[in-house]
């Protein structure tokens, strides 16, 4: 956890002589700042023994005086701080060029967030198609989700342990504060923690070996004409997790409790009519004749 305008600094050094013998490609450094609530900030600098000033281009916070530049002191790269995109992690895979990295974590109010850094990219899980979910309602109470089998880059490395399915109904007035957050700052569904923090468990999971080209779930119960989220977590055997990018849906199931046409009601509505006039005519003709 962290307080409005704190900042917590940490410091990262590898030398591991496997990882920097790696290829280019493959010889890598992957920051990873989720944020769980709130708005928390990743700035990066390398080499060099000298912590990022996050107040160096962020002013004056929560006041009329302030103001947010594009130029931030010992800082080689950070988070977007405009607000465009507040609530959103920040993934960084950059080139493993130095053996020492100073990262500060900066909140622009109460906020709590996990934070990962990993030389070995080999371990990491990579959702597959860029963390794309599809889903499609099969009956009035029911949905199945799809998705496409996470990655390693470099192979070999690491595998899936197993992939968590999460589900969660959304209330009326939960609406995305933008189309860059999923969906809020105070509700944010598209990290692990976030997912673990507004749901009460996992809807089930799912084991890489009953996945083909695509990986199915089926999620019954859901009800009709409202909102769902829809996530999933891919977990490394090397117990490293990372969501997928997430799916709200409305049900709209159309229930048919009318068997036939209106149509066909009403001629057997006409047939029906006639037939009963006709009994009632030939009643009254028998009570005649035997009356």
């Amino acid at each position: 956890k962290i307080s409005k305008n704190q900042t917590h600094r940490y410091f990262f050094r590898s030398y591991n002589t496997t990882t920097m013998n790696q290829a280019d490609q493959y010889r890598k450094l992957i920051i990873n700042l989720e944020p769980c609530k709130g708005v928390v900030y990743l700035f990066v600098r390398k080499t060099r023994q000298c912590y990022p000033n996050p107040y160096s281009c962020i002013t004056g916070l929560g006041t009329e005086l302030e103001k947010r530049g594009t130029d931030c002191e010992w800082t080689s790269f950070r988070s977007e701080i405009d607000r465009s995109k507040d609530g959103t992690p920040t993934f960084f895979e950059v080139p493993l060029s130095s053996t020492k990295y100073y990262l500060s974590i900066y909140a622009t109010e109460s906020s709590a967030y996990t934070l990962t850094v990993l030389a070995d990219i080999g371990a990491f899980p990579r959702p597959g198609a860029a963390g794309k979910i599809e889903a499609s309602q099969l009956r009035e109470l029911q949905v199945q989700l799809s998705w496409s089998p996470a990655s390693f880059i470099p192979t070999g490395i690491s595998n899936v342990k197993k992939y968590w399915v999460y589900s969660s109904m959304l209330l009326d007035n939960d609406d995305r504060s933008n189309m860059a957050v999923f969906l809020r700052p105070d509700k944010i569904m598209n990290t692990v923690c976030g997912l673990t923090n507004n749901t009460d468990r996992e809807y089930t999971t799912v084991l890489p070996s009953s996945c083909g080209t695509t990986c199915n779930v089926t999620v019954d119960g859901v009800i009709t004409d409202k909102r769902y989220v829809f996530n999933v977590i891919v977990e490394s055997a090397r117990g490293y997790k990372m969501a997928y990018a997430g799916l709200i849906m409305k049900t709209d199931w159309e229930v048919v409790r009318q068997a036939t046409s209106d149509k066909t009601l009403k001629v057997i509505g006409a047939v029906s009519g006639s037939v009963l006039g006709m009994v009632v005519i030939i009643y009254f003709l028998m009570l005649k004749l035997y009356g």
